[in-house]
């Protein structure tokens, strides 16, 4: 059964990278050529092409920074749970000390 576990643990991983490799490469390609394709057909001017590159490369980075998060949370050995959830107002959170007189 572990061995079960481990394969279903690879594959799982191995499609986070594969996701995570066209999240990234794909936007800023496809932007570019969209780009080129535009301003070859209608003569627009090179500005498309560098406009749309850069937003090829910011949508990559916040498909890196949403699935980098994603990542981490999902590979975590304790389940994910919000920062403040079931604690009271009374209650020290983890790490906070309260001083002792």
């Amino acid at each position: 059964m572990k061995k079960k576990n481990d394969l279903l643990a690879s594959l799982r991983l191995l499609g986070y990278l594969t996701q995570f490799g066209l999240s990234v490469i794909l936007p800023p390609l496809l932007l570019t050529f969209l780009g080129w394709w535009l301003s070859d057909r209608y003569g627009i001017g090179w500005w498309l092409i560098v406009v749309l590159l850069c937003a090829g490369l910011i949508s990559s980075g916040c498909s890196f920074y949403r699935f980098f998060k994603t990542f981490i949370r999902e590979t975590r050995d304790e389940p994910y749970e919000k920062k403040d959830a079931g604690k009271s107002a009374d209650e020290p959170g983890k790490g906070e000390h309260e001083d002792e007189v």
